[in-house]
């Protein structure tokens, strides 16, 4: 059961005292029928929790440097209407609250935690990146890395290696451009690929009717006279291209 975390920041031009602006909130929260418990931070501003039906929980925190934080947990399946209420309710409410305070409102949609498919995946740099995968195609761990297949809407088939996105059906033009971008004239040569595990450039090459292709790929699991049916096991999403090319 997936969890929906929504999140929604006021920076304030200066700090604020939490008895200013907690009680014209709790009428909010009773509403909703949640819960109240109040912790004790050792002097770092206000915090309290808020628990309601069906498993809501909110957080909301007076930070003593001018910084008002609420955080909103749910499951997948609750009132997705009612949790926008709620949550333009304290949105509203706090505007007249603090007024002229104010620097920066900031909500982002909600980041789901715990979901069938992971759609979330950082970048070498250290950002979060949220794609709309929908299905898991493929996963099996090599001698050498873990191998990920998801499926995307946007972007289709998409290989991940130990969790860095590598490249995706839409990457054509990358592939093509490796190869030359239409320069190398390939027929009746013997190509040798070093690496090239998703199969792209392979599916590309045959259809430009070399002489042979050798594939040399660290990930490979079956002995190196499988290794171009391996390539279709392993990397499924150039399946059907490979085949029907190789049968003309």
């Amino acid at each position: 059961m997936a969890l929906r975390h929504y999140t929604l920041d006021f920076n304030l031009s200066a700090a604020v005292d939490s008895a200013s602006t907690v009680p014209g909130l709790l009428s909010i929260f009773h509403e909703q029928e949640m819960t109240e418990t109040v912790h004790d931070t050792n002097g770092h501003g206000y915090l309290a929790t808020f628990v309601g039906k069906n498993g809501r929980l909110v957080v909301l925190r007076v930070h003593a440097h001018g910084l008002i934080t609420i955080d909103l947990q749910c499951y997948e399946e609750d009132n997705i209407a009612q949790l926008d209420n709620l949550l333009n309710a304290l949105e509203e409410k706090l505007k007249v609250l603090l007024n002229d305070n104010i620097t920066r409102i900031k909500r982002l949609p909600a980041l789901v935690r715990g979901a069938k498919v992971d759609r979330y995946w950082p970048t070498v740099d250290g950002r979060l990146l949220e794609y709309d995968f929908d299905q898991v195609v493929y996963e099996e761990d090599s001698p050498y890395q873990n191998i990920k297949i998801f499926h995307s809407k946007e972007f289709g088939n998409t290989l991940l290696l130990d969790g860095d996105v590598n490249l995706s059906e839409s990457d054509l033009s990358y592939t093509q451009a490796i190869m030359g971008g239409g320069k190398e004239n390939y027929a009746g040569k013997e190509v040798l690929i070093l690496g090239g595990g998703d199969g792209g450039i392979l599916a590309e090459l045959v259809k430009l009717k070399p002489k042979m292709v050798t594939m040399v790929e660290i990930s490979f699991k079956n002995n190196c006279s499988m290794s171009l049916f391996s390539t279709l096991t392993l990397f499924g999403f150039f399946l059907s291209k490979i085949l029907t090319l190789t049968r003309k």
